[in-house]
């Protein structure tokens, strides 16, 4: 029975510094079209949620601005970064025991106070000097203050958006060499057990198996169930969380529930990984290891099935 390539740390080593090389060139060569855009919009957004901050500190508090500053998903997110650090929507729902939603701020009044004054408390002081000094903004201050906002969100946005992008791209490109070698994609479905996976040649996408989620799912000539993940890191220690601890985990789990004759985990690979990470993963936790830039070795295992 044909069983995937397994590396030696040399080759590992080779392949992880061309990995790194690429995601290197990737982010240097990277257009700063999108991050333009988004520091556009956000300072659209934020010259108008900044200069509304002495009024919401008003008593009682203008429940109707308040829900207005939040209706949409880039205004709450301007509204959340003018805390100091930036607060998550869980995380400042969670200390003002309200729910950050226009229609509940618009409604309920103590809410929207809740939620107003656990703001002010974490009000960023080095951006908005003067709100503490129960003063208005100069107009340097106002820009400094904009510019400094708008950059911060668009800044994390473009994080976000590069690394679901590099995932779906990974994903992506993935199942296409599935289909190269003559395999099919079905829609998807939950994995619980070996009956409900696809027929053999035939694979899906994102769906749980045996309990945990699989990028990937396809189902050899030979029956056996090859579970993919797709991974992505931007470091080396980021790889052990995403490869070892992640993959591994999901592979303990196939294994027991499944049964080790019967599938096969495996991750695909891009960006920086260290090669002791990779190395542990694939002799102690028996997952196959395949880089995106070296695609064709996940071809040549499929097609010798």
């Amino acid at each position: 029975m044909s069983s995937p390539k397994r590396w030696t740390i040399d080759e590992l080593r080779s392949d992880a510094a061309q990995a790194r090389n690429l995601f290197r060139h990737e982010r240097l060569d990277e257009p700063l079209e999108l991050y333009s855009k988004l520091f556009v919009r956000f300072s659209d957004i934020f010259r108008s949620t900044i200069q509304k901050i002495e009024t919401i500190s008003a008593n009682p508090v203008d429940a109707e601005l308040l829900s207005k500053l939040i209706q949409d998903r880039d205004g709450q997110k301007a509204f959340r970064y003018l805390a100091a650090p930036p607060i998550s929507e869980d995380d400042l729902e969670t200390v003002a025991d309200a729910k950050l939603t226009a229609s509940k701020l618009r409604a309920d009044i103590d809410a929207a106070t809740s939620i107003r004054d656990t703001m002010l408390q974490i009000l960023d002081p080095h951006r908005f000097p003067w709100i503490a000094e129960g003063r208005s903004a100069t107009s340097e201050e106002l820009e400094r203050a904009i510019i400094a906002s708008a950059a911060l969100a668009a800044a994390t946005d473009v994080t976000t958006i590069r690394r679901g992008l590099a995932k779906n791209t990974q994903e992506q490109a993935v199942k296409d060499l599935l289909k190269s070698v003559g395999m099919v994609e079905v829609p998807r479905r939950a994995i619980p057990m070996l009956s409900a996976a696809p027929k053999p040649g035939e694979f899906c996408g994102e769906t749980t198996l045996a309990g945990t989620r699989a990028d990937v799912v396809a189902t050899l000539r030979d029956n056996r169930i090859l579970a993919i993940e797709c991974k992505v890191s931007n470091s080396a220690v980021n790889s052990y969380k995403r490869l070892v601890h992640d993959t591994g985990g999901k592979a303990s789990t196939w294994y027991n529930k499944l049964g080790r004759a019967q599938v096969i985990p495996a991750a695909v690979m891009s960006g920086v990984f260290s090669p002791a990470n990779c190395f542990a993963v694939q002799d102690d936790l028996s997952v196959a290891l395949f880089w995106q830039h070296r695609l064709s070795d996940l071809s040549d295992f499929v097609n010798s099935v």
